[in-house]
């Protein structure tokens, strides 16, 4: 759905729109709050201070948030993974709804949200907010051909064949974002290794990424721009989303800004920059965490010095569960599974909300939220209602940001699910009330050769320690019926 389409199903013209947009604004500060959203990558629950007391990596920043804010204890990303999370941000949709299902983006694959899909950034920008976006984008990019005009191809998924002079298109630009700068994929670990703002790479990517690189954990060789530092990824995202909020307070300090903020760390490789070596007892992952700490204590002192702290929500949170940590640290805490696992580990996020004046300092919700819940939570604070065909596996939860009370419409579920290379495989973990279904599907080199379900009493057995599905085959059937209705409709739709 385009820009002018949502606005005709909410009933507001462009005319209406410019009218309300004169209605944000009081004495020189928007009546809306600035938003701003930072995210880390495989930060686990175990690994913030306020969440696991045992924590081997400081985090003060995040804990500070928390104490000036909401925590969430019971918050889940949509996926497991880096692309099912960001894709569920983004449209308030499950990723396996889409032709990839459980397939990461690769790097040069196409876009995976197309244009006409209504997104939260949309959602924003229609509500009178300028969107910009920091960081890792890893939905997928329209990469130009040099074939163009010689009778082939207008789009290429070859590196080689890459005009990295034109535009790169179907990204955060044409998706509801006004500004955009970051990288294609992941940011350390996936080509090409280059900043893009707006929709041209910042330099060309004319250099093969050097043989040491490729020794690094994950890391995908591919083209590069002269001079890119892996270890400066954050630094440099850090500092461009400090640089966007000093010039939008200085140039446009009446209307609000929605910044989202999408680190790399601590994504592998683990290559810390030198001023954060040491800083935590875990090692290299755990360095790496205190860095995304740092970026959320550089982004808030920004907002502190221009006076707009507590004209701001300020969210952070993570796009799903951690690796295992090292020497001891429970990088998931108490919880099951890492990254890529359907148990709580998998999926349970660090979810903090500071906005003053709104939320209660130091509360702490232990209701089940999903990240995938932004675009119904943003639409109903705008008071602009959502189509049917739009985010439909998402749900308001600003009463509980504000410590009022159950989201709106109340959650009949909550999914999550696992992926990687192919579409094939993906296991999901289906939550309703206490009770939890876990779905594992077969592998073919694995030990599985049929579907396996397992069901867990989380409110007796939150660490999913005893398998109930023998003993409780009335609920096993009945889960298993929710997840067949929620596969076929939206979640927002059930009853």
């Amino acid at each position: 759905m385009d820009r002018r389409n949502f606005l005709k199903t909410v009933g507001l013209g462009t005319a209406a729109l410019s009218v309300s947009r004169c209605g944000f604004f009081q004495k020189g500060r928007p009546r809306r709050p600035h938003v701003i959203f930072v995210m880390a990558d495989d930060m686990g629950w175990g690994d913030v201070g306020i969440y696991n007391p045992d924590s081997m990596i400081p985090t003060p920043n995040i804990d500070r948030l928390a104490g000036e804010g909401v925590r969430f204890t019971d918050a889940h990303s949509g996926g497991s993974l880096c692309t099912p999370t960001r894709y569920g941000i983004m449209t308030g949709r499950y990723y396996w709804r889409t032709y990839k299902k459980h397939a990461l983006v690769m790097p040069y694959d196409p876009p995976v949200i197309p244009s006409e899909r209504l997104t939260w950034a949309e959602v924003m920008r229609e509500g009178g907010y300028a969107t910009e976006y920091i960081g890792k984008w890893h939905l997928g990019l329209w990469y130009p051909s040099l074939r163009l005009g010689r009778g082939n191809r207008q789009y290429t998924m070859i590196e080689d064949e890459i005009d990295f002079n034109r535009a790169l298109e179907g990204g955060p630009c044409d998706l509801g974002f006004d500004y955009f700068f970051g990288t294609a994929g992941c940011s350390t670990s996936d080509a090409p290794y280059a900043y893009i703002e707006n929709e041209h790479t910042v330099g060309i990517p004319s250099e093969p990424s050097p043989k040491e690189y490729h020794e690094l954990p994950g890391f995908y060789p591919g083209r590069m721009v002269p001079g890119w530092e892996i270890d400066k990824v954050d630094m440099t995202l850090t500092e461009k989303a400090v640089d966007r909020i000093d010039r939008h307070m200085t140039e446009s300090p009446e209307k609000p800004l929605f910044l989202y903020v999408a680190l790399s760390t601590p994504h592998i490789p683990w290559i810390p920059p030198e001023f954060i070596q040491g800083a935590s007892r875990e090692g290299p992952r755990g360095d790496m965490c205190a860095l995304a700490d740092w970026c959320l204590g550089e982004v808030r002192r920004a907002l502190e010095r221009n006076g707009v702290l507590d004209d701001t929500m300020l969210i952070f949170t993570s796009d799903n569960g951690p690796r295992r940590g090292a020497n001891g640290h429970l990088s998931a805490g108490p919880y099951r599974g890492f990254k890529n696992s359907a148990y709580e580990g998998g999926s349970r996020v660090p979810f903090i909300v500071r906005w003053a004046g709104e939320t209660p300092p130091g509360a702490v919700v232990d209701e089940p939220v999903g990240l995938n819940d932004m675009t119904a939570t943003f639409a109903g604070f705008l008071g602009r209602p959502l189509p049917d065909n739009a985010a439909e596996d998402s749900f308001d939860i600003l009463p509980l940001i504000r410590g009022r009370g159950s989201s709106r419409p109340r959650r009949p579920l909550l999914i999550a699910d696992t992926g990687g290379h192919t579409s094939d495989f993906g296991d999901f973990a289906l939550r309703r009330g206490n009770w939890k279904l876990v779905e594992l599907q077969p592998r073919p080199s694995g030990p599985r050769t049929e579907i396996q379900y397992e069901l867990y009493d989380m409110g007796e057995d939150p660490y999913e320690t005893r398998d109930l599905s023998a003993a409780r085959p009335d609920v096993l059937d009945e889960m298993l019926d929710w997840l067949r209705r929620a596969k076929a409709t939206g979640l927002r739709f059930l009853t």
